[in-house]
């Protein structure tokens, strides 16, 4: 009887441990944050835009893609999704600009005065403008408000 309540505690604690490593946090003490800062963030999305003009919408408030993905225990980056789209085109551009992100620094939380990092959610908006100048001056207004 011993043995077995042995047995099926080990499986529990095994699988406790299993899904801890697959939770992924909405919150948390310490945001994940992109290495160089926002504005570097910001700045890398408006350069990497590589989209035809045609394919933006003209209205303001219509020209953003939020895209959601992992910032994982390491700050490497999965699980690229779109959330809100515009179009097909946008879309996939949002993608493709946000799988080339660089590691961030992950969040997390801290317990008994320690650092402890945590798979977390983030969803950035990644604008589209005709021109490099109207991108920037738009991430800017975020940046300073």
């Amino acid at each position: 009887m011993k043995n077995l309540y042995l047995i099926s505690l080990l499986c529990i604690s095994t699988g406790v441990i299993a899904q801890e490593n697959t939770l992924i946090y909405t919150t948390a003490d310490i945001w994940p944050t992109y290495p160089q800062g926002n504005k570097a963030l910001y700045t890398f999305i408006c350069t990497n835009q590589n989209v035809s003009v045609e394919a933006i919408p003209s209205e303001k408030n219509k020209n953003i893609v939020f895209v959601r993905f992992v910032v994982e225990k390491d700050g490497s980056l999965s699980g690229h999704k779109v959330m809100r789209g515009i179009n097909q085109t946008c879309d996939a551009e949002a993608l493709r600009i946000t799988k080339l992100l660089s590691k961030w620094n992950p969040g997390g939380t801290i317990r008994f005065n320690k650092f402890q990092p945590l798979r977390m959610y983030m969803t950035i908006a990644v604008k589209f403008f005709r021109n490099f100048s109207d991108c920037e001056a738009s991430y800017y207004q975020l940046i300073t408000n």
